[in-house]
């Protein structure tokens, strides 16, 4: 009777199907509902509203229709609204707002161009003087000093000027770094606007320590501006996206902060709006995957977290967890087929190999739908993952073949992963802010590629050699310095930069060590 997991291969088998166990133990944990300390169990103050089926592109214009379906949900949840323009329709949003008991918060959005700052000014007062008894502050300009737009001293006479026309409170809405730098702005506005996002801090705090740090900030606004009130103008949490430093996106994290500030500012009384009312798809364009899920709804008007009880970061994972599992056993049922002395490492390898397309493809699919733009991202990502799994296949079947071989992956497959993960790896570390760890999308290609060095080490030195691959071989070294300096930079504070630098080193290490050996 044969040993059980005696060769190598043998044991690489085992390894394979550890590594499919571990990733389901992923999807279990996901579709698990967590607790959350309930949000506030009154009405919400105010919610910053864009139109619920912004595309890929920035919205152009906005029906009466629109604002009336989409209006008519969050007039359930809040009392307020706060609009960033008066263009392209929306200043129909008074209007519309008054029918369904609604506030405004009126928005003019100002930029560098003199012009459009002169249109928008007029719409922005005669809509104001329409519709006094709805608009609650009018909002002379968002960022703008972020942007380095316009000056402190221009942006004050356009603020000026429409309280002068309109006799109505106005403010100007800003990061609230840039309010303590230009101080002076105070002196235009009615009251203070000020933007408190953690995820964009350049020190971002933790989901732990982060309620604390907005209560304490706000104090410290309120101290910087006396005399004045403080209005939170936008503050949130992305449901999806790169975490930066401590700052871990999510649905369960999103739930935590949103229920927790609005808990707090319900005990302190602080003045707030939300940011945001509806996921807006286009914002990944400019601002990474995490700029498009803001919203308390997704861009189908769908609800992303209940505001009371447990909340479960992928309610889905269970139909995963469940496929997986059948896959994988229909998987080591076929690898029993046939018989033969390589039986059981046959049946290991396809077990494991079906559980992990289930389980990372259904992580790829969730990477793919929520971070490609434009069709060239999903072009290219489809492209990474086909190659990848390609990768991965060769491996498993090199793995459960009865007899040994010696062909290697083929040369442009290797050498297109490589410069993939290379690319990836350049933007992380000189220009990371906006951009994701794509750890599902090359985690099969680092598998594959390690499987088979690890199977025949000799093989794969040999065929580098007669190669004479040094391309191969400088980007799997740029691979594994980036494997430490990514998680390096992230401060190792978050799991996903770490698991992306384990990732990047594994796929330069399947090049480097058979050459050590």
């Amino acid at each position: 009777m044969p040993r059980l997991l005696t060769s190598p291969a043998d044991r690489l088998a085992g390894a394979l199907v550890g590594a499919a166990l571990a990733l389901l133990a992923g999807w279990w944990l996901d579709a698990q509902p967590v607790p959350v300390a309930d949000g506030t169990t009154g009405r919400l103050q105010c919610i910053s509203y864009a139109p619920s089926d912004a595309g890929v592109r920035h919205p152009r214009g906005v029906t009466r229709e629109q604002l009336q379906r989409d209006l008519a949900l969050l007039a359930q949840r809040s009392n307020c609204v706060r609009t960033y323009t008066v263009s392209e329709g929306f200043a129909q949003v008074p209007e519309v707002a008054r029918e369904l008991g609604l506030e405004v918060l009126l928005g003019a959005w100002i930029g560098s161009d003199a012009a459009h700052n002169e249109r928008e000014v007029a719409l922005v007062i005669d809509t104001a003087q329409r519709h006094r008894d709805t608009v609650r502050a009018i909002v002379v300009g968002n960022e703008v000093l972020l942007r380095h737009e316009l000056t402190p001293d221009q942006l004050a006479v356009l603020v000026r000027r429409v309280g002068a026309a309109t006799g109505m409170p106005v403010t100007y809405a800003d990061v609230w770094g840039f309010w303590v730098k230009h101080r002076v702005l105070a002196q235009a506005v009615s009251f203070v606007t000020v933007h408190i996002i953690p995820y964009w801090d350049d020190d971002p705090v933790g989901i732990e320590a982060v309620i604390p740090y907005v209560d304490a900030l706000y104090g410290e606004m309120q101290r910087t501006f006396p005399g004045k009130d403080v209005l939170i103008g936008e503050t949130g949490w992305p449901s999806a996206g790169r975490p930066r430093g401590a700052i871990e996106p999510g649905r369960v994290n999103q739930a935590r902060y949103l229920r927790g500030f609005t808990a707090l500012a319900e005990r302190s009384g602080i003045d707030y709006n939300l940011i945001e009312a509806f996921d807006q798809p286009w914002k990944r364009a400019p601002e990474g995957t995490g700029g498009g899920f803001w919203g308390l709804y997704d861009s189908q008007q769908r609800a992303k977290f209940p505001w009371l009880g447990p909340v479960a970061e992928v309610p889905q994972g269970r139909a995963v967890l469940t496929l997986a599992v059948v896959c994988g056993a229909l998987g080591a049922l076929a690898g029993l087929i046939g018989g033969g002395a390589t039986r059981l490492r046959r049946s290991l390898a396809y077990a494991a190999a079906a559980a992990l397309l289930v389980g990372i493809g259904a992580r790829q699919w969730l990477y793919l739908e929520a971070g490609n733009v434009a069709p060239i991202d999903w072009v290219a990502t489809l492209g990474v993952t086909a190659a990848g799994w390609l990768a991965f296949g060769l491996a498993v079947r090199t793995l459960a073949s009865a007899r040994a071989t010696r062909d290697p992956l083929p040369r442009w497959l290797v050498l297109l992963l490589l410069l993939c993960c290379a690319y990836v790896c350049l933007g992380l570390v000189f220009a990371g802010r906006h951009r994701d760890f794509p750890v599902w999308l090359f985690l099969p290609a680092a598998l594959g590629i390690a499987i088979t060095a690890i199977l025949d080490p000799q093989a794969r030195a040999a065929t580098l050699h007669a190669r004479r691959a040094i391309d191969e071989v400088l980007l799997a070294t740029w691979l594994v310095m980036a494997g430490v300096l990514i998680p390096l930079l992230e401060r190792f504070q978050n799991g996903r930069s770490i698991g992306w630098g384990l990732t990047s080193a594994l796929l330069g290490l399947g090049v480097l060590l058979p050459l050590a050996l």
